[in-house]
């Protein structure tokens, strides 16, 4: 009788702690990530908070320092004081993983700024007189656009993820499209920790 009920006893603390294993593995709730291709790319410091929530949904918050437009002058860009916050609602349709897996995201982002442009020198020659004129012009990017995107999360021990995600979003309102487009394309390696 002794060794049933300690064998009894025994099985349940295996369950419990079992159980109690498999609830914290699932009670993460937070995911916070950068977008280094960003990063490397245009110079942008990019800052995302997710919160997840049942049904593998999502809403996700992030914030653009040192932003550009879509990849305009990257190479070229000399100042930029553009600022952007961005929204998206993240639905996932893996069917064996919380929140990983293949994603879908509508997206509203506002954006607030300038961009300076150094395109280098050109050459001037009017019969008369010859000259070097720097070819530096700035363009304002401050509006609000929306739009959507699709990408892929993985998910490793549990706690780090790496997301592959690519979207597409117009400007709304009054937008300057002497130089730029109302379409912007954006791509991301995002690198996350879940808490």
């Amino acid at each position: 009788m002794k060794s049933s009920l300690f064998a009894l006893f025994l099985l349940f603390s295996i369950l419990t702690t079992y159980a109690q294993t498999q609830i914290e593995d699932t009670s993460k709730e937070s995911e916070i990530s950068t977008n280094l291709l960003d990063l490397v790319i245009a110079g942008t410091l990019n800052v995302n908070y997710e919160r997840l929530y049942d049904n593998n949904q999502s809403l996700y918050i992030g914030a653009n320092f040192f932003d550009s437009y879509a990849y305009y002058d990257v190479g070229y860009i000399d100042k930029t004081t553009a600022m952007s916050l961005n929204a998206a609602y993240l639905v996932y349709f893996s069917k064996h993983k919380d929140h990983a897996g293949f994603f879908f995201f509508p997206q509203l982002k506002a954006r607030t700024g300038e961009i300076s442009v150094d395109d280098g020198y050109y050459y001037y020659n009017d019969g008369f007189s010859e000259s070097y004129v720097e070819d530096k012009y700035t363009y304002d990017v401050s509006g609000i656009s929306a739009g959507f995107g699709i990408g892929h999360k993985w998910m490793f021990s549990n706690k780090f993820t790496l997301t592959l995600k690519g979207d597409v979003a117009r400007n709304l309102g009054n937008f300057d499209t002497d130089y730029l487009s109302n379409v912007e394309l954006r791509f991301g390696v995002n690198f996350g920790y879940r808490f």
